[in-house]
């Protein structure tokens, strides 16, 4: 498979300018990753809409999350970043996320949930319900009609929407009307090709997923659906999923097989792999024409599916 040539010249000035990934280091991975996250804020201007900044009152903590709001009373995805894990945080995707708040008109409150290793499982994923189930009961205070309620992320974030549309559903509460996964990780300890085929990369290496599952700390629970959403007892009854994939991504048979999992499940699912896209095409519009457009369409989906 060929990887699109803007894309690969994006991996190429990464390692000019950042050199190898750092060694297994949670704090140097974390700020070579907001290095290129100001890198890609140098080329393209943040979409134009209303941000504020919330603290998430939960059980026990508080967690930072910010809101990008197009105007009016419009719907509400509760947005979680990719990042392992590990790394990545409400500025990694801050373009990213006013860039859905613009083109599809639905507002975006992405969380700063906690992260591995210093708050291993289920920390991330008890973060990622809770904070959905706070944004439900606070519309008012957002401006947002939280009767058309979703969850999206992508990667690590897609995975924690997932486990969250999961437990919503078993929990009765609150009501999801979609789901926004991109390259979802729902089975990390997946064998489907694609982990072989695109070990090497470019975006995301068989090494480096290992080594995030590693910080996760999940082995006890590598069944679990809140791990592996993939293997819950059922996917009946979930709200309707837009699940957006990268053909030269590790990640992308799983995500495929889980949309086809929620389609048999009787899940309304539009699904749609990116033709030479990368892991983590997501925020690099800046610097890739066929990543914006199909970001735009991942967007227009959006606004159709909480119309």
């Amino acid at each position: 498979m060929s990887v699109d040539a803007q894309l690969m010249a994006w991996f190429e000035r990464l390692g000019r300018e950042f050199g190898p990934m750092p060694d297994a280091s949670a704090g140097a991975r974390r700020r070579r990753y907001e290095e290129i996250t100001d890198l890609l804020a140098t080329l393209q201007p943040r979409a134009h809409v209303g941000i504020r900044n919330f603290h998430l009152a939960l059980p026990g903590r508080n967690l930072d999350a910010r809101l990008y709001h197009p105007g009016g009373t419009p719907a509400l995805m509760v947005f979680f970043h990719g990042g392992g894990w590990v790394v990545g945080s409400i500025h990694s995707h801050d373009q990213l996320c006013a860039r859905i708040a613009a083109r599809s008109g639905v507002a975006v409150l992405s969380v700063d949930y906690r992260m591995a290793p210093e708050h291993p499982f289920p920390a991330p994923v008890d973060d990622a319900y809770e904070s959905v189930l706070w944004a439900a009961a606070h519309g008012d205070e957002l401006a947002c009609d939280t009767r058309r309620l979703a969850v999206g992320g992508d990667s690590a974030g897609a995975h924690l929407a997932a486990v969250a549309a999961i437990t919503a559903r078993d929990r009765a509460a609150p009501l999801l009307r979609y789901q926004w996964l991109v390259y979802p990780t729902v089975d990390p300890l997946s064998t489907l090709p694609s982990r072989s085929q695109c070990a090497a990369g470019p975006g995301l290496t068989l090494d480096d997923m290992q080594w995030f599952w590693s910080q996760l700390g999940a082995d006890a629970a590598a069944n679990d659906y809140r791990v592996a959403p993939s293997r819950a007892a059922s996917l009946a009854g979930l709200p309707a999923a837009y699940v957006l994939t990268a053909e030269a991504d590790l990640l992308r048979d799983e995500g495929e097989q889980y949309a086809a999992q929620l389609k048999q499940a009787g899940v309304s699912v539009a699904a749609c792999r990116g033709a030479g896209m990368t892991h983590g095409f997501a925020r690099l519009f800046p610097v890739c024409s066929a990543a914006d457009v199909l970001m735009n369409e991942a967007m227009a989906a959006l606004k159709q599916g909480l119309a």
